[in-house]
């Protein structure tokens, strides 16, 4: 049997009649159009937000789908002109920092060799589709 929109509803969110709702009650999630539940991040529309959050996080798979997907990589990402190669060069500097401060270790290393190889591959993944620094001067912060 084929799936219906409203199979597939019912399998992500639980029915009204579950919750001790009566069907198409406001409250039930149903009847709100919370229909997201059942979208997945691949689904999720590429925008340079998302670009740069797959940068921010050194996920190279998803800076992939943004780039891909249409998204300039050389796009301003705030009033100062700056991109994602940018936010790159702080979140590695960032990162950097986060591994001398855990000391030398068995797994501190390993986890410095783990976020280098990320770093890496978002970096190949960057200048593969001809990501540059704006040159900005204006200081860009790391967010929180």
């Amino acid at each position: 049997a084929q799936a219906t929109f409203g199979s597939v509803l019912e399998a992500c969110l639980p029915s009204a009649t579950a919750q001790g709702l009566p069907r198409g009650s406001p409250a039930s999630p149903t009847a709100m159009g919370n229909v997201d539940a059942c979208m997945s991040d691949a689904n999720l529309p590429v925008t340079v937000e998302r670009l740069e959050y797959g940068v921010r996080q050194m996920d190279a798979k998803e800076v992939l789908t943004c780039l891909q997907g249409g998204i300039d990589v050389n796009t301003p990402i705030d009033r100062q002109g700056h991109t994602v190669m940018d936010i790159f060069q702080v979140e590695h500097q960032h990162m950097l920092k986060e591994c001398q401060s855990r000391g030398k270790s068995k797994d501190g290393t390993k986890i410095m060799i783990n976020l280098e190889e990320s770093a890496a591959a978002v970096l190949q993944v960057l200048r593969s589709h001809g990501a540059q620094q704006s040159g900005r001067e204006a200081c860009l912060r790391r967010s929180a």
